[in-house]
């Protein structure tokens, strides 16, 4: 009997050894594997952090303000060396014709009109002249060139010396005839819709002190070659087909500032 105890003892014991041995095995990876709630924990923290470092990023993103303005004129000696030494080769311009009084200029409007007139550009200015700020730029200019100059133009609008002399119903060209021959036709919508001005004043002096001549044509968004000068007669015709505009038959139709000229701004 006391053996059967001593052999139930020494059993207990040895199972008791080996479920403390199995225990003891079992604890390291029962600590390796966290809870449901330390892993939540854990993504939080890491969700966290990241919005941390994304918020730090925005505030460290550079802050300001862009403006610009169009307001700022090109001197008259820099639109001399641009548009009156360099404007014959560059703008096929004629070559000027120098007057003492560019508002003693004759100017005659005629063609497809009811009262073809002829008048000074002085009497056309006591009654319709305008001043604004305009840009003469070359067709091909690239973005960035030099060949470009916003000035503060004054002159007489063409749509008020048409609408004195009366524009005959189907009129759909007009004609801007110089003083040395050379002729410049436009559509007549183009001209009126662009604004066309026949200056006299460039940024409050004569023309011969910036473009050179006595008068010329500007027009907004449009390239200089088709800014005529010296203009002496303006004749309105009807076209079976109206003219191209200004920029439509170019190899470049996105001039002025095509770039074809880039790099050669020397």
């Amino acid at each position: 009997m006391k053996d059967l105890k001593a052999k139930g003892r020494a059993a207990a014991g040895v199972l008791a050894s080996v479920t403390m041995i199995a225990s003891m095995s079992a604890a390291p990876a029962l600590a390796a594997q966290p809870a449901d709630g330390a892993a939540g924990a854990d993504d939080a923290r890491e969700v966290a952090g990241e919005n941390a470092a994304a918020t730090k990023m925005v505030k460290a993103r550079a802050e300001g303000t862009f403006s610009y303005d169009q307001d700022t004129v090109t001197p008259n000696a820099t639109i001399r060396t641009l548009f009156q030494k360099a404007v014959r080769a560059i703008c096929g311009a004629g070559i000027p014709v120098a007057s003492e009084n560019p508002l003693g200029w004759q100017i005659t409007v005629s063609g497809a009109v009811d009262d073809a007139y002829t008048t000074s550009v002085g009497e056309l200015a006591d009654d319709t002249a305008v001043q604004q700020k305009m840009t003469c730029t070359c067709g091909g200019n690239p973005a960035g060139g030099r060949a470009i100059v916003t000035a503060d133009v004054k002159g007489v609008p063409v749509e008020a010396m048409l609408a004195r002399a009366g524009v005959q119903p189907g009129a759909n060209a007009v004609t801007f005839v110089s003083a040395d021959g050379a002729e410049t036709m436009l559509p007549l919508g183009y001209v009126i819709g662009r604004h066309g001005v026949l200056s006299y004043e460039i940024n409050e002096e004569d023309l011969s002190a910036s473009v050179g001549g006595n008068n010329q044509l500007w027009m907004t968004r449009t390239p200089a070659n088709y800014f005529a000068r010296d203009v002496v007669e303006i004749v309105v015709s009807v076209e079976d087909e109206a003219p191209a505009a200004p920029g439509e038959t170019d190899e470049h139709p996105n001039s002025p500032n095509a770039g074809v000229l880039a790099g050669a701004q020397e």
